[in-house]
Formats: C-alpha cells, structure tokens, sequence
C-alpha cells in the first residue's frame, strides 16, 4: 500500500482517500509502484538567522519541512513542497522562495497550525533549496 507523508496528511486528510486510489490493482491484487521513493524529504532549514520569529523560551516558532513528491502520472515529475508549521499562539506570515530566485509563495499561518505550499514542480529534480522570510 502506498502511504501519504504524515505532514501531509495530518494538513489535508483527504490525502489518504487519494493515496489509497492511487495504488495500482492488477488481477485483483494491490501492488506498489516500481519507480522508487515517492518522497524524497530535505535537509531541515537553517534558522540561525536574526528574522526568525521566536517564542518566549527562544524557540524558533516555525518548523519547516521540505519534500520532493513524484506526481501520479510522471513519476519523472517532482513537485517541491515546503511544509510550515505555526508553534505559536500568534499569526505569521512567510514567504516561501526557491534560493536566488524571485519565484515565491505567500503563505499566512494560524496560530498552532500547518500549511503546505508546493514551490514549483521540475523533472526529475528531487532537491533543490529555498528560503523563508518571516514577517
């Protein structure tokens, strides 16, 4: 059975239902897909910078996960997802960039919640660097 990533999920439970119907059924037998991992995870971002926003204990507020997930239809196509998590009781927004590049996401995060931006999608490019600036 192919089973989603638990930061995805836990953001869009949807994802289960759509990670079941993806598997492939031949002679009435599930099967898993061939082609390799379908989620390649990243590094942890560095956030050792000084506009990182910060609990009271000086914790950085942000947890931030990135993934290269192959798409259903091409296995070849990767699409970039960075995966922020609020653990703050306060509102931040974020801007999501590929490194050294204009191509961004505006993301605004509630208190003590996730969200799932995908960057952009290339083919067969499963790491790739990114930066988050945090108002």
């Amino acid at each position: 059975m192919v089973m989603a990533p638990t930061c995805l999920v836990q953001a869009r439970p949807w994802l289960t239902a759509l990670c079941v119907l993806c598997i492939s059924v031949s002679n009435g037998h599930a099967q898993t897909p061939t082609t390799g991992p379908a989620l390649t995870m990243q590094r942890s971002l560095d956030q050792s910078g000084g506009n990182v926003i910060r609990d009271p204990l000086g914790r950085p507020c942000l947890d931030i996960e990135a993934a290269a997930r192959s798409g259903t239809i091409n296995p070849d196509l990767k699409d970039h997802i960075v995966s922020l998590k609020n653990n703050c009781a306060k509102l931040i927004k974020a801007k999501v960039c590929y490194a050294g590049s204009d191509h961004c996401n505006e993301v605004v995060l509630q208190a003590y919640k996730r969200v799932d931006t995908v960057l952009g999608s290339m083919k067969g490019v499963t790491l790739f660097r990114y930066t988050v600036t945090q108002r």
